[in-house]
């Protein structure tokens, strides 16, 4: 069970603070850190092979306590199985590529930004030079920041943040402008008014319902004007149906000579008569059922009351 049995750990020995290794840091950098640790007994591979797991926590304790002892018998075969199992660090490891991708978030300060984006750069191998840092880290900003950061003349990360800083000042003071969020376009209405004038206003969905009325015998003028309607300071303008050429009655006829149309036969209004009803009156459509002529067919409610 043990990876290391029958280890013999001196009584004046003091095991030191170890920083703690989860699997998401660089494992090369870890491996140096214990070895600087364990510096006093770095000739005694079992005491380095037991005490590597006090350097482990979470995911990387659990990968330790798995190993095969039959495996690892030496610290060198330790160092190497770490090194496999956590060798991925190196290949997602931060890169010249995703420096120059990093932002700076919406209610993150300058100063945060930097620091979070120093640590990034610290990762980095080969090491940045100081040009370099300047030139990414401006790369990553945003108006207002760019424009006045690449007209001065910072050659350390240091004078970069500073500049910024006091750009953020002027930010919040007001004496820098900030830049707008911009929006899509926004359709604009006019809307006619009683005094001739124009109102312009922004333009909201709405559903219109048309409820088109049958022509009468009253009604043939295919050049009568649009209908107006007043709704408070506003003209609202309602367009008419096209005319019919022919009366109702005759363009029945012609419908129904020709198989358009077809009868729709109606059972007889009883009494007591609802208030439509008049007894000289014929449908031709309801096939000459009394009470109501084509002219003023009465609605589907006025039916089934």
């Amino acid at each position: 069970m043990c990876l290391v049995p029958n280890v013999v750990v001196l009584k004046k020995f003091r095991v030191s603070e170890f920083i703690k290794y989860s699997g998401t840091q660089c494992h090369m950098t870890h491996l140096k850190s214990y070895c600087n640790k364990m510096a006093e007994v770095v000739h005694d591979e079992k005491l380095l092979m037991y005490f590597f797991q006090d350097s482990l926590s979470g995911a990387a304790l659990s990968w330790y306590m798995r190993l095969d002892n039959t495996k690892i018998r030496r610290w060198k075969d330790l160092v190497e199985a770490f090194v496999k199992q956590y060798k991925y660090n190196m290949d997602i490891a931060p890169d010249r590529t995703s420096l120059s991708n990093l932002g700076k978030k919406d209610k993150e300060s300058i100063r945060e930004y930097a620091q979070r984006w120093q640590e990034s750069a610290a990762q980095v191998h080969p090491p940045l030079l100081d040009k370099e840092m300047v030139i990414l880290s401006a790369d990553t900003l945003k108006a207002p920041y760019y424009k006045h950061v690449m007209g001065t003349s910072a050659q350390q990360f240091t004078d970069t943040v500073v500049v910024c800083e006091r750009i953020e000042r002027g930010v919040k003071s007001g004496r820098i402008s900030a830049p707008t969020e911009k929006r899509g376009f926004e359709r604009k209405e006019v809307n006619h008014v009683e005094d001739g004038s124009t109102r312009v206003g922004k333009t909201h969905p709405k559903t219109t319902t048309l409820h088109p009325k049958l022509p009468t015998s009253k009604n043939l003028n295919p050049f009568k004007p649009k209908a107006k309607s007043q709704i408070g300071n506003y003209q609202k303008v309602q367009e008419q149906l096209p005319q019919l050429p022919l009366l109702l009655n005759a363009m029945y006829q012609k419908l129904l000579s020709i198989r358009h149309v077809a009868l729709e036969p109606l059972t007889s209004v009883q009494p007591p008569y609802p208030s439509y009803y008049k007894p000289e009156l014929t449908c031709a459509y309801h096939a000459g059922v009394a009470g109501h002529s084509i002219h003023a067919t009465p609605s589907r409610e006025n039916f089934c009351n």
